[in-house]
């Protein structure tokens, strides 16, 4: 139930482990070991639509096209796969399972730890990575071109590099962008 509640980023019903635990026991048919059981009920968690999607359904009083605030879950999915490109850790889940992530002192005061943890860097890899073209530098100056004979692979890491840095500590200090 553990695992389920961080791979699905959501409680888990007793269907949802009565689904899991029925392709553990036929992982364990005809006398096969306890993690042949194991390997065939992780098989299915891992191609739960629930895991591999941000699944977000609109609210049922909601007309088309109407806004709506997302829910403490929702929130918490976004928040981590932006910041992090990961799943909410055990923290930020239980915070939205109480309805708490809601409060905005409470988001901003997540938002923070967020940032300053280390899973934070892949928001400069990522968002500045495509907002930026970092991407693309790659492309844009490579190393042999003729009008390039001052640029060699080590000053595109180093450009990349500081861009990144540049970035991160703009992240980091919440400073402005513009």
């Amino acid at each position: 139930s553990t695992l389920a509640r961080r791979a699905y980023r959501a409680p888990v019903s007793g269907t949802d482990l009565d689904v899991l635990l029925r392709f553990y026991e036929m992982g364990r048919g005809d006398g096969a070991t306890f993690e042949a059981g194991i390997e065939m009920g992780l098989r299915r968690l891992l191609v739960s639509p629930e895991f591999l999607l941000r699944i977000e359904g609109d609210p049922a009083d909601s007309p088309p096209g109407a806004s709506y605030q997302v829910t403490d879950l929702e929130l918490a999915s976004r928040l981590s796969f932006f910041l992090w490109s990961s799943i909410p850790d055990d923290e930020l889940l239980s915070l939205a399972e109480r309805g708490a992530l809601s409060d905005p002192a409470v988001l901003e005061q997540q938002t923070r730890r967020m940032i300053a943890d280390a899973r934070s860097e892949s928001v400069t890899r990522n968002f500045a990575g495509q907002w930026l073209q970092l991407r693309n530098l790659e492309q844009v100056v490579r190393p042999g071109d003729p009008y390039a004979l001052a640029f060699d692979e080590t000053l595109r890491q180093a450009m990349l590099r500081e861009t990144e840095l540049f970035f991160d500590s703009v992240v980091r200090e919440d400073r402005g962008v513009f």
